[in-house]
């Protein structure tokens, strides 16, 4: 087996990255080849090209998707995320780095979670309906 064919570990342990190819991304991140390119594109996660211009990333991209992904699921966008987790360097091993992205996706999600609550809330009392919340509608 090659070192591409396992995600995140060097083959010789040297210094050098693994090097991953979309569809390795892909696989392990659990998303398509297209949303690889998407989340790139967004900058969720960076790559590099290879001599042959094909993308190839790091296995912190992995991380990155899955965190983006989770964040998505509760109304956090890819720029969002991408702003937030800009703060991590490439195969950063710094653990607080990480948690404190996590922790800001975390108070975010929190935030928006409060928010369909409260509109939830507005829905099931019928207070949209209330002429002091909804906007004039009336036509001239």
């Amino acid at each position: 087996m090659t070192a591409t064919e396992h995600p995140g570990r060097a083959s010789t342990g040297a210094a050098r990255p693994v090097s991953l190819t979309v569809g390795q991304v892909a696989r392990a991140a659990g998303v398509t080849a297209n949303a690889v390119r998407h989340y790139e594109r967004y900058g969720v996660i960076s790559g590099d090209r290879n001599s042959g211009n094909a993308r190839r990333f790091t296995a912190d991209a992995i991380c990155r998707i899955r965190l983006a992904l989770a964040a998505q699921r509760v109304g956090i966008t890819l720029r969002e995320s991408a702003a937030i987790l800009a703060g991590i360097p490439p195969l950063s091993h710094d653990l607080a780095l990480w948690a404190t992205a996590g922790e800001e996706l975390v108070r975010i999600g929190r935030a928006r979670i409060s928010e369909l609550q409260a509109t939830v809330n507005e829905l099931a009392t019928f207070g949209f309906l209330q002429t002091d919340a909804a906007p004039d509608r009336r036509r001239p």
